[in-house]
């Protein structure tokens, strides 16, 4: 199991000695995540938190019979119900991959022993909420006081590459907009770069 990269990934933001993370490392579990499988489905608990070391997910409420896409995530980042992790309650979204994706989980109990028998990690555990609440905060703002045009332009600056990787009425359903909307916006931009 290849935990190098969430290794890395801890070491930027926390210090991590060897026995917090040989206990962590002992927890993990490296899991398969197929293309259109669910990771999380609404309506039940979320009982672990997963580190993508390959792969995206995408993350949905069904509204009358219709997928709202809320959120994307993608390798070297987090994937879960985090709303429905901390409180061991059901979840509002739906996660489920993108693509073929690989992870390294973590169950909602081991967690909690890894906080009480580490402070590093319960610190982790902090930033990774902060990060959580700033990117709910931006999601709120942008929808509530930016066009669709813009929301796309911060979509691509927010996802890169990334982006091209997730099918257009996904993307649509993300800004609020029909998949014929964001062929107009994409189209409008194209001009505007050869023009």
């Amino acid at each position: 199991m290849n935990t190098a990269p969430l290794y890395e990934y801890l070491k930027k933001m926390v210090n991590i000695d060897d026995e917090a993370w040989k206990d962590l490392e002992e927890r993990l579990q490296h899991k398969t995540i197929r293309r259109k499988e669910k990771f999380v489905t609404e309506g039940k608990v979320c009982k672990e938190v997963a580190f993508i070391l390959s792969g995206s997910f995408r993350y949905y409420q069904t509204i009358d019979g219709k997928e709202i896409t809320t959120y994307f995530s993608f390798e070297n980042n987090w994937v879960s119900s985090y709303n429905s992790f901390l409180k061991q309650a059901p979840s509002y979204a739906t996660v489920e991959a993108i693509e073929n994706s690989e992870i390294l989980a973590i169950q909602y109990n081991d967690l909690q022993w890894l906080y009480k028998h580490h402070p590093g990690i319960e610190l982790f555990g902090r930033y990774i909420a902060e990060y959580l609440v700033s990117c709910l905060e931006e999601r709120l703002h942008s929808m509530l006081l930016k066009t669709p045009e813009q929301r796309y332009i911060k979509a691509i600056e927010d996802n890169g590459e990334h982006i091209h990787r997730i099918p257009q009425h996904y993307i649509a359903s993300f800004l609020g907009i029909t998949p014929e909307s964001l062929s107009r916006i994409r189209k409008r931009r194209m001009q505007r770069i050869f023009s």
